[in-house]
């Protein structure tokens, strides 16, 4: 009785994935399972029975988490190591119920502004013990962690552009496009080190995209324009969108102009803009860009996944689980390029078959194989 009671309080705590077996989360619980092979992982979410052939498959376990819920972690049976959010978490009741327990929590969907407002209030006022990630920028993060890796090669960058490619094809999960509902307002970039009132789909310009093609991009908000030039200091960063089909992104723009992404913000439209915006296709690849400057020299990074959008975000996502599952984060919000470390990052992007193509780097990180999973 002893001996086992001894094992119960050693046997580690498990990672809760809320939203563990959406397209995104799928991803994620597979990569987890074979680069920990060990690591316990609970699938969680409103409808858990969904996920139990995924949980079965790669020895995982489920559990009922509801965001809607005052308290969403209080349904657990045991705590668990770390929350990764991969969910949207509208009422913030999940991520104060783990700042409450003192659990680390990363969160891949919280990007505008508003939001990361909400959250910097609820951390002033629950002084929360353990980490914070919020690791909303484009593809979970990897914009900002690709940044860093820019960023440190050159010493010091004045510009940073990102050029994301997407597809109106891609299969993508009900949260991934939630930038939709920021494309009507402004958002405030950073130009010349001063935040600036930024309409997204202006700013049209051609743009080298991750697969070599050239196309027209226009700017977008999201939070690595928010983050960057604080953190990085950076003191011009700029996020422009490029669609493999190009009459969708002009499409796009003449809805902007027109001021129907703006109507559609009526609870009465939801049903319009989710048809035209949050649709899930049949698969397509996706990339991204990072350039970035200085007086002397410039350095770019392509990322390129055949596998799609829910795909390369959910290697964001992974690298945020890592994060906060090490427990060498402070406590309190962070985001991910402070701590970025670019030759693990870079490494699993290509263990995962992602095509990683360096320009203007000193030297190549090595390429490495994938490991062989234990049992």
């Amino acid at each position: 009785m002893a001996a086992r009671a001894k094992r119960a309080a050693t046997a580690p705590q498990p990672l809760l994935i809320v939203g563990g077996y959406g397209v995104v989360g799928e991803h994620v619980a597979r990569t987890l399972r074979q680069r920990h092979p060990e690591l316990p992982i609970v699938l969680a979410g409103r409808n858990p029975e969904q996920g139990r052939a995924l949980a079965a498959e790669i020895g995982a376990t489920t559990a009922v988490v509801d965001v809607r819920a005052e308290r969403p972690l209080g349904s657990l049976a045991e705590p668990p190591a770390a929350v990764l959010a991969v969910v949207s978490d509208p009422g913030d009741h999940l991520i104060v119920d783990a700042m409450r327990r003192g659990i680390p929590i990363a969160d891949i969907n919280r990007a505008g502004h508003a939001g990361i407002l909400d959250v910097t209030v609820a951390v002033s006022m629950e002084r929360p013990t353990a980490p914070v990630l919020l690791s909303g920028a484009w593809y979970a993060g990897l914009n900002a962690l690709m940044a860093a890796a820019a960023v440190r090669e050159l010493g010091q960058a004045d510009r940073i552009e990102f050029a994301v490619l997407s597809s109106s094809d891609d299969k993508v999960g009900p949260d991934s496009w939630g930038f939709a509902e920021r494309l009507a307002w402004p958002y405030y970039g950073m130009r010349d080190g001063k935040r600036t009132p930024t309409h997204p789909l202006t700013g049209r310009r051609p743009v080298r995209c991750a697969d070599g093609n050239e196309r027209p991009a226009a700017l977008v908000s999201t939070l690595e324009q928010t983050t960057v030039p604080l953190t990085l200091g950076v003191p011009t960063v700029e996020t422009r969108i490029a669609l493999q089909s190009v009459p969708s992104l002009y499409a796009m723009i003449g809805l902007k102009r027109s001021g129907a992404l703006r109507a559609m913000t009526r609870p009465a439209l939801h049903g319009v803009r989710a048809a035209l915006f949050q649709s899930s296709g049949t698969g397509d690849f996706c990339g991204l860009t990072v350039t970035a400057h200085n007086a002397n020299r410039s350095v770019s990074i392509d990322l390129l996944d055949t596998r799609g959008q829910g795909h390369l975000s959910a290697m964001g996502a992974v690298r945020a689980a890592e994060r906060v599952l090490a427990r060498d984060l402070p406590p309190g919000i962070s985001f991910p390029e402070q701590s970025a470390e670019p030759e693990t990052d870079i490494e699993m992007l290509r263990q995962a078959g992602v095509v990683v193509r360096l320009t203007g780097f000193a030297k190549e990180f090595p390429p490495t194989p994938a490991p062989t999973a234990t049992a």
